[in-house]
């Protein structure tokens, strides 16, 4: 099973987060969490027994971020996927896999693939 999700909003950066301070940063992860938590209830995404995630950042403008700089927005949505039941939590148990495709210019926006076994995790 193959589901993706998208997000069209610049990822937040490891760098811009720490730059920061910790209302932004509560504020950022507050707003990604709740964004896929939304995207995964819209598009019905089952529950999964475990799942692999595969993030694709898209940057518009300035110079492309790092690979994996996306993290704080991705740990967030993923976050987001458990506060949808999709997974019960963000463990190895059931996060098994997180690979982060380099940075590609396009329209701002996160896609995360989503890979793994369905099954009802209640």
């Amino acid at each position: 099973m193959k589901i993706i999700l998208t997000y069209d909003k610049k990822p937040i950066t490891t760098n811009k987060e720490r730059a920061g301070n910790r209302w932004e940063r509560a504020a950022n992860t507050k707003e990604w969490r709740q964004a896929f938590t939304w995207i995964a209830k819209r598009e019905r995404v089952p529950r999964m027994k475990w799942i692999n995630v595969t993030a694709q950042p898209f940057q518009k403008r300035g110079p492309l971020q790092d690979t994996a700089a996306c993290n704080p927005s991705v740990k967030a949505a993923i976050d987001g996927l458990v506060d949808a039941g999709i997974v019960p939590d963000d463990t190895g148990d059931f996060v098994r896999q997180i690979t982060f495709l380099p940075c590609r210019r396009g329209d701002d926006q996160l896609i995360l693939i989503i890979t793994g076994e369905r099954g009802d995790n209640a």
